[in-house]
């Protein structure tokens, strides 16, 4: 008797668990319905798209992986995070800006349902609580050479603290302003993928073929590292640059100075300053182009007008790159933390894109 009592309590459990499971699913369903319907009403276009799990966690599918799949934000619902304040721990557009009452209605459901309200805040919260962490030691690194102050970026108020960070990665410049793109922020972002695609019109999803695949597509040029700390994931970038150095060249008289600064386009920014030399940034790896740390750095060269500079200076470069990594490692190490485990990962991969560090 026992025993029946037992497996028919452990019945009922499992019923009303997949119930209540069966109920929350179909509460998403509707509300994505909702969210679709009230996008598209006020100009958005969202075709043959869903939202569930992937294996990166919560992405855009297509309904029907036979018929493409898109979704453009027009610039009416493009909203500027100047204008984004939080009332009572939610994200709400500040009373004295000009958007009307629908907008912000579609805006509230959709941080609520879908964006902050539906894990955006609390997977915030957790990597910034990891960087908070962080020694003295490690913070100092972190602050000299990614460029990165963790003391002044979790000053103020911590709700505050997260709120900006939230927006700071969700948002995209548009014309003068960093906005954020309601339901087009939902996509992933993915290495080797296509850019999105912007015009005044708004901000729409690359023109990809029809796919069963997750919708992603590539939100900027970055380092392993930068994406880390704006971002808050680990990506197998393509592309590494070099960390803030000087070198001084003593029997040539110069020093050569570099910002430490990622660059987009092989963009290539040179000053001098009577003997100093100072590089805005240096790329020192990429999967894809292997020359172009070399390259670049005899095109520097070129332009400074120094053929005679040692050979051997970039390879010191590399080196000084990697020795700077694995302090940083060392440091991380200290700790047991899924951030500190993550930011020792995206050191190692950048140490092995590096040429030379055998």
């Amino acid at each position: 008797m026992g025993c029946f009592v037992q497996t028919f309590t452990s019945f009922v459990i499992f019923w009303l668990s997949h119930k209540i499971v069966g109920k929350f699913l179909s509460l998403m369903d509707h509300n994505w319905d909702f969210l679709l319907s009230e996008f598209r009403r006020l100009g958005g276009i969202a075709d043959n798209v869903c939202q569930k799990e992937g294996k990166n966690g919560r992405g855009i599918f297509s309904v029907n992986p036979t018929l493409r799949a898109k979704i453009f934000t027009p610039s009416k619902l493009l909203i500027k995070k100047d204008d984004i304040y939080l009332e009572d721990n939610k994200l709400r557009i500040k009373k004295d800006k000009e958007y009307n009452e629908e907008i912000r209605n579609f805006f509230n459901f959709y941080q609520d349902n879908f964006s902050w309200g539906s894990g955006g805040k609390e997977t915030t919260e957790l990597f910034e609580k990891g960087l908070s962490l962080f020694n003295s030691n490690l913070k100092d690194l972190i602050k000299k050479y990614a460029l990165v102050d963790l003391e002044e970026r979790h000053k103020g108020k911590w709700d505050n603290v997260i709120k900006n960070q939230f927006l700071n990665a969700r948002g995209i410049q548009f014309g003068n302003s960093s906005v954020i793109a309601p339901i087009w922020e939902l996509v992933n972002h993915k290495v080797r993928s296509f850019p999105f695609i912007f015009n005044e019109e708004g901000i729409s999803t690359p023109n990809y073929p029809a796919s069963n695949r997750e919708i992603r597509h590539s939100y900027s040029n970055l380092s392993p590292l930068n994406r880390f700390f704006s971002y808050g994931f680990f990506s197998e970038e393509t592309i590494v640059f070099s960390i803030p150095f000087s070198i001084t060249i003593e029997n040539l008289g110069i020093n050569i100075f570099c910002k430490g600064i990622g660059l987009n386009n092989d963009s290539m920014k040179i000053e001098r300053s009577g003997n100093k030399i100072i590089l805005e940034g240096l790329p020192i790896a990429d999967v894809n182009h292997p020359r172009l740390p070399y390259d670049y750095f005899d095109e520097i060269l070129t332009k400074i007008g120094h053929i005679n500079i040692p050979k051997d200076l970039l390879l010191k470069i590399f080196q000084l790159n990697i020795s700077v990594r694995k302090k940083i490692i060392d440091q991380s190490h200290l700790i047991e933390n899924e951030v500190f485990k993550t930011l020792t990962k995206l050191m190692l991969y950048e140490i092995n894109l590096i040429p030379s560090h055998d």
